[in-house]
């Protein structure tokens, strides 16, 4: 493929500079006006030479490849965003606790996982962590079967030191 594509540099350039010298040491008048017509057909047969002679019994296989090629691709991002969807919607929510808790004067560091749900993440599980009273438990229980739907279940605690 390269070495055609060098062939093919190679015959536009020697056409060209041929086409230039005769140009120019051609008379003026109605023999010059010919010998320029004749160049600039000779410049377009060799520019298109490549079209003329390609092989395009290969094309519609090549197509096929292509576009197999592209289904794989959005695949691929497919899995990647919703992998990247299921992160972000984790981290806000874990943020978005940690917010609601601190305005109620309560330390703690969360961590959800996410769960598909009709192929949507969704919050699955929250695990707060820190040293937490009965009464602050409770209150985070209540948070999450309130702003997230969960169930009380799907909230463990953990008495490691949380917070920033």
């Amino acid at each position: 493929m390269l070495e055609s594509l060098r062939q093919w540099i190679l015959a536009v350039t020697a056409v060209s500079l041929l086409t230039a010298l005769c140009q120019a040491l051609m008379p003026p008048g109605p023999v010059k006006r010919v010998s320029n017509l004749t160049c600039g057909l000779l410049i377009f047969f060799v520019l298109v030479q490549p079209a003329v002679r390609a092989d395009y019994t290969q094309l519609p296989e090549d197509f096929q490849d292509y576009y197999a090629g592209l289904g794989d691709y959005d695949t691929a991002l497919v899995d990647a965003n919703s992998v990247l969807t299921e992160e972000l919607i984790a981290r806000n929510t874990a943020a978005y606790i940690e917010d609601k808790a601190e305005a109620a004067g309560i330390a703690c560091a969360v961590t959800v996982s996410c769960g598909q749900r009709e192929g949507v993440p969704v919050p699955e599980t929250v695990t707060v962590s820190g040293s937490l009273s009965q009464t602050e438990q409770a209150w985070l229980i209540d948070l999450v079967e309130e702003e997230l739907g969960l169930e009380a279940t799907a909230v463990q605690f953990t008495e490691k030191e949380g917070g920033e």
